[in-house]
């Protein structure tokens, strides 16, 4: 059975795609100084400075005990800075250091080369297919796990 259904399961793709890139992210993030499991609170930084913890364990989908231990790892690094929310002071707000703002154009031409790499010769129009059909199937997982507007 296993056989069979080998040939057409997308989990596996999924998961083997994932084991390679965070085999090459690894190797390359070393270089600037910080693990592979850092890189993905550091791109949503980028892109929201200024989040909670809490809104970044929900962007992520991971618990918050994994990132709380993430982000002391970055503070520890000076990549990011962790401050008290001016209205709510339980509230801690998370943003981009200065050694990781100084680090910004090599992050992300690792990321975009890897990118690169992943997609080279895949027509355009087919890569948009392709993004798109796996924007569903994160859909679909999210809504069977109960996950959707969290």
């Amino acid at each position: 059975m296993y056989e069979s259904f080998k040939n057409v399961a997308v989990g596996r793709r999924i998961n083997l795609l994932f084991r390679l890139s965070m085999m090459h992210i690894r190797n390359e993030m070393k270089k600037l100084g910080f693990g592979a499991g850092d890189y993905a609170f550091l791109i949503l930084l980028f892109v929201k400075d200024g989040l909670s913890q809490d809104e970044i364990s929900r962007e992520m989908r991971v618990d918050k005990s994994y990132t709380a231990r993430a982000l002391a790892k970055l503070e520890a690094a000076g990549m990011i800075e962790r401050r008290p929310d001016p209205e709510e002071y339980r509230v801690k707000r998370v943003f981009l250091g200065q050694k990781a703002r100084a680090i910004e154009t090599d992050f992300f031409e690792i990321l975009k080369g890897w990118h690169d790499s992943l997609v080279e010769g895949i027509d355009p129009n087919r890569l948009k297919q392709v993004l798109e059909d796996v924007d569903h199937m994160i859909e679909n997982a999210e809504n069977r796990l109960g996950l959707r507007g969290t």
